[in-house]
């Protein structure tokens, strides 16, 4: 399998790059893509369609191309992969409960091939990414490597979306299936982030919503934990306070996933979380690491190159939260996990990345970097 990456930054610009790709030697078949949302995606979904590449993407808050960070901008993957091997999918939520839609999206990817491997893009600030993660997890009845994340929209925090070369969603998710018998998939996952203090119990929660903290009321467990003022709690301190403060839940194995406060009411006593929670569901609070997890979280991802030292693509979900704590030094952990396989690699900064989590289960994450490596068998 061939591929190759490209940055573009118009539409015009595009369109150049996939009139000169295709040559006696090189005729791609499939596009990953990532976009800024200062461009049309219904035009950049048709230039695909017109040069007959199958699609699959979305909106972003941040463009990654082989080993820089770009914005506004336009990440693109083209893969000469045998259309046999791969199958698309442009599922919408609409109406539906997120856990059934969840299920049917699980559904379709047990029916591709015996041994599928996912890549997942879904559009929705306000979906609950949980459900997605535990819908598929309930349709699938073996592991399987699922990899993904919630699409941007450049901190508008107004819409995102999914796309492929079948439309575009602001309510669904692009979901790529490739058969491993021919494309093999691995991934990890890395946050870094350090837990600080002891094990606290959410004793009270419905969905995303954390009322109650160690039977007291999750705000002011919150507040009082972190010295924070009544002036931090204001809208503009949002960012910092999604950044800075995630909590580290406990699952049963003893791993931790990262789940980020959205919003914290001061007249309701509660938290908002970007992913629904449940009543006795164990974390530790966290706090932003100093910028050595850079190095840390890059030296990490050697165990990744030890599973699959040979790589015909990649591609990098990691979270905007990474970049609002590391800003402009983010660069460096892009580029040393690209120089471990210095082969085309895109990715995005996301609100939210999926990825396997152990052996058994995929899971909703925050503040994570995941890295997937695509090598033709």
């Amino acid at each position: 399998m061939t591929s190759k990456s490209y940055h573009c930054t118009s539409i015009p610009q595009l369109k150049q790059v996939l009139s000169e790709a295709n040559t006696p030697v090189f005729q791609p078949t499939l596009a990953i893509v990532f976009c800024t949302m200062a461009f049309d995606l219904e035009k950049i979904r048709n230039c695909f369609v017109e040069h007959q590449i199958a699609l699959a993407g979305c909106s972003t808050a941040g463009e990654i191309i082989n080993d820089s960070l770009y914005e506004k901008s336009i990440a693109i993957l083209l893969m000469d992969i045998d259309p046999a091997a791969f199958q698309i999918n442009l599922t919408t939520y609409q109406d539906k409960p997120m856990l059934q839609a969840a299920k049917e999206m699980g559904a379709f990817v047990g029916n591709c091939f015996p041994n599928p491997g996912v890549l997942l893009m879904s559009s929705g600030l306000r979906i609950d990414a949980q459900q997605l993660v535990e819908g598929i997890n309930a349709s699938i009845t073996k592991s399987i490597p699922i990899y993904g994340g919630l699409a941007g929209d450049d901190l508008a925090m107004v819409e995102t979306y999914a796309f492929t070369q079948d439309g575009v969603t602001k309510k669904g998710a692009a979901v790529l299936v490739f058969d491993t018998e021919k494309i093999a998939i691995t991934g990890l996952a890395l946050s870094g982030w350090k837990p600080i203090g002891g094990v606290n119990i959410i004793t009270k929660a419905a969905g995303n919503e954390v009322l109650e903290i160690n039977n007291e009321p999750a705000y002011d467990v919150f507040v009082r934990y972190f010295g924070l003022s009544d002036a931090d709690t204001k809208h503009d301190q949002l960012i910092g306070i999604q950044t800075n403060y995630p909590f580290q839940l406990i699952r049963e194995d003893g791993n931790t996933i990262l789940r980020s406060p959205l919003l914290i009411h001061k007249d309701t006593k509660s938290i908002s979380l970007t992913a629904s929670v449940s009543e006795g569901d164990r974390f530790r609070f966290s706090t932003s690491p100093g910028f050595e997890v850079i190095d840390q979280t890059v030296e990490g991802f050697q165990a990744l190159k030890s599973a699959a030292p040979e790589a015909d693509a990649l591609v990098l979900f990691s979270c905007k939260g990474r970049h609002g704590a590391f800003g402009p030094l983010l660069k460096n952990e892009i580029k040393g996990i690209y120089k471990y396989w210095e082969k085309p690699l895109i990715g995005f900064l996301s609100y939210g990345e999926i990825a396997n989590l152990g052996a058994d289960s995929i899971e909703f994450h925050n503040e994570t970097c995941a890295a997937v490596i695509l090598k033709e068998r």
